[in-house]
């Protein structure tokens, strides 16, 4: 079974996009979850089917007005059969199988298009159910929808499709991305990018996750994930794994010793604050001509407000010298009484800019700039881009 045919041909796409359960199967358009009454006034669900060939990317009509349904006898919401469903078996599948022909022609031309025909048809049958149970749909969503075997999704995005822009998204695909640190900015960053058809998210934090990350991460931890402190990477993987298919998590602290831990990766956040490991990261990423964005900020308390920058540093290859420039060195001792004031907020920010600038220099995004370092000022409420090529 398969909906990728569907998704490419807009006409029956359109069916996806309004939360229709259809597939392409055994040479058949078919859609299940069709609620219909019995005789006994019950409600229960079937499916609509009929045949088609494919012709390239397309789904071709085989017939004109009819379709098959596969149910006990569909009836009106008073128990009396349809007088347009017609006893007649048909074999869809070798284990699915029609009890009746459908034929309603509205015009002596049939249907204008496919989409007009299953809907016709899905509403004939279901207005009944729908008198007997308000609930009873025939557009469960897409979480019913079978996804391909290639979709990094656990489920379909309809929001991409229906915006029309499949075909930017694609270029997301081949892209193999490490998010290093999941504490604020790194969870959010985590949080945009499973939302895209990248090929594989690894997360690399050695660290727990904590009462402090709740308040700093998306979503809402329960009491007892945080009594069992898991480890971040894998308790941030397990949550977007429900969405994406291909992300993984990895309980190290980045450091000299493990760098092959990035073998593989099309592009890198560093999320981290751990400044003494960067130069070797940082390196590392550039010997293997690596692209990536490192964030940070700085945040801290004046007159009892808070105050400070926001940093977004883009490293491309070619143009590393900027980015090393502006990354902070680490310094020789670590300040005891420095802050380290972080909000949700501003995390999200931080990771929003960062994943924004990431999608403008994959070509998702149109870029007029190309600037290797961005910051945004708390105070002034204002975006500043530097060091353009």
């Amino acid at each position: 079974m398969s909906i990728a045919l569907l998704a490419r041909d807009p006409d029956l796409s359109r069916l996806l996009d309004d939360g229709y359960d259809v597939v392409v199967r055994a040479g058949h358009i078919v859609v299940q979850r069709i609620p219909y009454v019995t005789e006994n006034r019950t409600v229960e669900y079937g499916f609509l089917a009929y045949p088609v060939t494919v012709s390239g990317d397309r789904v071709v009509s085989d017939t004109d007005h009819r379709i098959w349904f596969g149910g006990s006898t569909p009836c009106t919401e008073h128990g009396r059969p349809l007088t347009l469903a017609n006893p007649e078996t048909r074999v869809i599948a070798e284990d699915m199988q029609a009890n009746f022909m459908l034929s309603s022609k509205p015009t002596p031309n049939g249907y204008p298009d496919q989409y007009t025909k299953i809907t016709a048809y899905t509403w004939i049958i279901a207005d009944h159910a729908y008198a007997l149970d308000p609930s009873a749909t025939p557009t469960p969503g897409a979480a019913w929808q079978e996804i391909d075997d290639d979709s990094p999704f656990a489920y379909r995005d309809t929001a991409t499709s229906r915006a029309g822009i499949t075909a930017i998204n694609r270029r997301f695909r081949g892209q193999r991305i490490v998010i290093v640190g999941l504490g604020g900015s790194g969870s959010y960053i985590l949080d945009q990018v499973a939302k895209t058809e990248v090929d594989s998210i690894l997360l690399i934090d050695g660290d727990t996750f904590d009462n402090h990350n709740a308040f700093r991460a998306p979503g809402a931890p329960t009491l007892d994930t945080l009594r069992a402190r898991p480890p971040k990477a894998t308790y941030l993987a397990s949550v977007y794994a429900n969405m994406h298919r291909s992300v993984t998590g990895c309980v190290q602290y980045l450091d000299e010793y493990n760098l092959d831990l990035l073998e593989g990766a099309t592009f890198v956040f560093l999320a981290s604050d751990d400044a003494a490991s960067k130069p070797a990261i940082i390196n590392w990423i550039e010997a293997h001509d690596v692209p990536f964005i490192d964030v940070g900020m700085g945040i801290e308390e004046i007159d009892g407000r808070l105050s400070g920058l926001l940093r977004i540093t883009t490293s491309l290859p070619g143009r590393r010298e900027a980015a090393r420039r502006r990354i902070p060195k680490p310094a020789p001792e670590r300040d005891a009484y420095a802050s380290n004031i972080q909000t949700s907020d501003l995390n999200a920010l931080n990771a929003i800019l960062a994943v924004i600038r990431w999608k403008r220099a994959l070509g998702i995004y149109a870029d007029a700039t190309d600037e290797a370092h961005t910051t945004y000022s708390l105070i002034t409420n204002e975006i500043a881009n530097e060091d353009r090529p």
